[in-house]
């Protein structure tokens, strides 16, 4: 890997392009053991079993679980955020916020996701619990 990396940085200098490696990382997806941190020019690159990547978490294993419940997660502090306006505006209102903030906080990046029939029900657990209390309120 540390040849890899040093052959793409030499590549790289010639256009200009200088590789920042204290932002760069490892990580291994799928089987395999994890990679070790290894040195490129005398600085530490570090070996990772998770990030987060464009705002999605990427994890070594594959799966999407921990992203979903990272979504779910930002999904509740806007629910929050917009308590007053849960309380005070007309049901088509509601739903066009509803989709327009909220789904788009909780799908994105789900083109990605690899899903399991575990996630579909987190997923369609969380989407039944807000949008009762969505309508409560």
């Amino acid at each position: 890997m540390s040849d890899q990396l040093q052959s793409f940085n030499a590549f790289a200098a010639p256009l200009g392009l200088k590789l920042s490696w204290s932002k760069t990382k490892l990580q291994n997806v799928g089987a395999g053991d994890p990679p070790s941190t290894i040195l490129i020019d005398g600085i530490p690159v570090e070996a990772v079993e998770e990030f987060i990547y464009l705002g999605s978490k990427q994890s070594s294993n594959g799966y999407c679980r921990l992203d979903v419940l990272r979504r779910i997660g930002l999904v509740c502090s806007v629910m929050n955020f917009l308590q007053k306006v849960w309380k005070c505006s007309s049901l088509r209102t509601k739903v066009y916020l509803y989709q327009a903030l909220v789904m788009s906080v909780l799908l994105y990046g789900a083109e990605t996701w690899t899903l399991l029939a575990a996630v579909m029900k987190t997923l369609e657990a969380f989407h039944i619990y807000e949008v009762s209390v969505t309508e409560i309120l």
